[in-house]
């Protein structure tokens, strides 16, 4: 399918219903009768199905069946959740000078403050675009030293993980590559686009391996990720027309997820629900708990929902790839919102 198949969305604001207390998870809906929300629109109850769910304990060989079928594999408490929770805790502590956090709640909660969700919009270009800049310039500090804080190069070099993807992988040794995007998703503010990962690395094979880990729980509609189903095959598939779309460009603009084929910000479509009505696959939801790691293949299409309770969700992408083989190397710095990936 060639790229001008995709609808290329204008950034718009996400048009929910107020946000809410997170429910119990003996309260919550489940997937199937549950309206998501993304930037773009509503996900229609029937358009949500269920990420299936893989134990510690389910045999290794099994669980490679798995990502090699589904292009994912949700590991249930991979991580010690007490050590989720006390990196969760140190992240809300270093941002409670800016406000974010409600008074007189604990760190660990991370529960939103209330109000105006663009104050709190990630730095960027679309916070510049709207003259955000300076409206939270202590905000937008924080936001970006976070990446480079002690406490969270410890956590995403956690040696549970590393060894497990080491395990998994079969790989000889891993090298994980130094940028990861870790913020906050607003109650209420802008979602993760429809994408898949490859798009923002194509100056290197799809050799990858995203783990995505939530630092805290996280309920259906907190704004977790969201997996389109089988659609590893269909993210190679777009990759390809981008790739012969691309023929008459650059070397440097063809390796640019923002090159003139693509839509702004490299993504697919802000409206999750209309792509997953146009590919006619369902977005696949989980009830996220601390510990919890999800590993997926750079093809895997994937989004996040718009997060519509009052607690703040935290969440980090790894990525790792096999030491000594070739990778995107523009990946080996931390992140920072004019880094051009």
């Amino acid at each position: 399918m060639a790229p001008s198949a995709i609808s290329v969305s204008s950034v718009v604001a996400p048009v929910v219903p107020p946000f809410r207390p997170s429910k119990a998870k003996s309260d919550m809906e489940t997937p199937g009768s549950l309206k998501l929300h993304s930037t773009g629109g509503a996900i229609e109850p029937d358009a949500v199905g269920k990420l299936r769910p893989t134990h510690m304990d389910t045999p290794l060989e099994e669980i490679r069946r798995r990502y090699n079928e589904d292009g994912y594999v949700w590991l249930k408490g991979l991580l010690p959740a007490e050590e989720v929770w006390e990196a969760r805790k140190q992240y809300f502590q270093f941002l409670a000078p800016t406000g974010l956090t409600k008074p007189n709640t604990g760190a660990r909660e991370g529960i939103y403050c209330g109000g105006d969700w663009l104050r709190w919009m990630a730095p960027g270009k679309r916070r510049d675009q709207l003259n955000l800049a300076d409206a939270n310039p202590e905000y937008e500090k924080r936001i970006v030293d976070a990446h480079s804080a002690p406490w969270y190069i410890a956590f995403a070099n956690h040696p549970v993980l590393k060894d497990y993807v080491k395990t998994f992988t079969g790989w000889e040794a891993t090298t994980l590559l130094q940028r990861s995007i870790f913020r906050p998703n607003i109650p209420g503010g802008d979602t993760t686009p429809v994408h898949y990962d490859q798009i923002f690395l194509r100056a290197g094979p799809p050799t990858a391996l995203t783990a995505w880990v939530p630092l805290g729980d996280c309920a259906l509609d907190g704004g977790g990720l969201l997996y389109l189903e089988n659609s590893v095959s269909l993210g190679q598939e777009l990759e390809r027309g981008f790739a012969a779309a691309a023929q008459d460009l650059t070397e440097e603009e063809r390796l640019s997820a923002f090159n003139q084929n693509m839509m702004e910000g490299g993504f697919l479509e802000t409206d999750s629900g209309k792509f997953s009505k146009v590919w006619g696959r369902k977005w696949l939801a989980a009830d996220y708990e601390a510990g919890d790691v999800v590993l997926h293949d750079p093809y895997n299409i994937h989004c996040s929902a718009i997060n519509e309770t009052d607690v703040i969700r935290l969440a980090t992408d790894l990525r790792f790839v096999e030491a000594g083989k070739p990778f995107d190397e523009r990946w080996m710095k931390i992140w920072s919102p004019d880094d051009g990936l």
